[in-house]
């Protein structure tokens, strides 16, 4: 039985038909090839992205006095609420002698779906800025084999089970794809080295990094993304102006992503609270 009809544009391809047997409800996956649209010429303006764990992106663009931070805090949160709650089910199924049951799957399930939900809504949050800002090419951090042969220690679960940072740029790319929007794959990151002026940066606290030569306290992040934008953007290497506004933080409230004013970055040592000289 069908409940619809089927809408699309394009040459059909595979229907794929896929029984979940958690639900026990049958689904249809329709693959259909569209044809590319024409968009008019548009002068180029560049944006950078820094991919993180704790901090999901951190998004310089080009001629913004600031950058901003997507917060993977409670993200992270309902993650780690979730496998709590996969930890208590199995341990009540493998004191019955089982391996596996219904409730299992579904919170697996669930866990996969919420962290999902976080990032199909900032890959939207994140398209919805760069189009404001009239942004026609990103530059998205490459992190391809950035987990080969390491041990994080007590952060294995957040980096190798959360950060799912695979997931997070493919649909960015899409999103990005859909506007128009060129990503272009960059390893240029560094956290350690100053936007501003390439001096070698000092951390003094976690997500905090002081420049001796130009007297500038970053978020490690920002300065990651605005270096990456200073390498790979327009400048091509000439430096950036350091941005005078604290960068706008995104937190995540389980349905959307909210912006608010953090840590300073690119502020002058006076203006701060970092070391004294």
């Amino acid at each position: 039985r069908t409940k619809g009809v089927l809408r699309f544009a394009g040459t059909p391809k595979t229907l794929e038909l896929k029984r979940n047997p958690i639900k026990r409800h049958w689904y249809a996956r329709q693959v259909v090839e569209a044809p590319e649209p024409e968009r008019k010429a548009k002068p180029e303006k560049h944006a950078a992205a820094d991919l993180g764990a704790r901090v999901l992106v951190a998004l310089a663009i080009e001629g913004l006095d600031r950058q901003l931070l997507f917060s993977g805090r409670e993200v992270w949160k309902d993650f780690l609420y979730w496998t709590k709650k996969v930890a208590e089910e199995q341990s009540k199924i493998n004191r019955s002698g089982r391996r596996t049951s219904r409730r299992l799957r579904e919170l697996y399930r669930m866990r996969t779906l919420r962290l999902k939900h976080a990032f199909v809504a900032l890959a939207a949050e994140l398209v919805r800025i760069l189009k404001r800002h009239r942004v026609t090419v990103l530059h998205a951090e490459d992190l391809t084999r950035i987990r080969n042969d390491m041990d994080f220690g007590p952060k294995n679960l957040l980096v190798h089970n959360f950060w799912a940072f695979r997931m997070l740029l493919n649909l960015i790319k899409q999103a990005c794809g859909r506007a128009g929007i060129k990503v272009i794959p960059d390893g240029t990151r560094d956290s350690l080295t100053c936007a501003v002026c390439g001096s070698t940066l000092k951390r003094f606290v976690r997500h905090k990094v002081f420049c001796r030569h130009c007297g500038r306290v970053w978020h490690a992040d920002a300065n990651a993304a605005a270096y990456m934008l200073k390498v790979s953007g327009p400048s091509k290497g000439r430096g950036v102006e350091a941005a005078p506004r604290k960068p706008l933080s995104y937190r995540w409230n389980y349905h959307r992503w909210v912006g608010r004013s953090e840590s300073a970055a690119g502020t002058l040592l006076a203006a701060s609270s970092g070391p004294k000289a």
